[in-house]
């Protein structure tokens, strides 16, 4: 949009066990947190720049400082913090559904039909399959 500003994005990446994670953030909080088999040593500059075209990229470690922290919980199996500052952007039916598999509480499974009545939505549950798909950050909204 005119006059909309471009956001910065920070990122870094570390390798857990057999994993390498990639991190994004931005200012207001956690954008997105991507994870691949460690056979890529890829730098989080090279691997976000198709992702996030219009944005200047900055490798900055400290910025996803709280981020990592929370995903190297959550990959030992510990309590992640529960207010991690997010900057994530979708659509009315993307964001509701995020924010009920976030209420999910942990150790609890429900399927995508469940979940597309959580939304308000009974007969969506393909629909929260995809939206499933697009999650920026899985280790957030499971």
């Amino acid at each position: 949009m005119a006059g909309e500003k471009t956001r910065k994005i920070y990122c870094s990446e570390i390798q857990y066990k057999k994993l390498r994670v990639y991190f994004a953030s931005s200012e207001k909080g956690a954008v997105m947190v991507e994870m691949r088999l460690a056979e890529t040593s890829e730098d989080c500059v090279s691997y976000f720049k198709d992702l996030f075209p219009d944005s200047p990229l900055e490798k900055n470690r400290e910025k996803n400082g709280p981020l990592i922290d929370a995903v190297q919980a959550a990959l030992a199996n510990s309590p992640v913090p529960e207010r991690i500052p997010l900057d994530v952007t979708g659509t009315a039916f993307q964001m509701a559904t995020w924010r009920a598999i976030a209420r999910i509480p942990y150790g609890t499974t429900k399927t995508y039909a469940e979940v597309a009545r959580m939304v308000g939505k009974p007969f969506a549950a393909r629909a929260v399959g995809q939206v499933m798909g697009r999650n920026p950050l899985p280790l957030f909204f499971p």
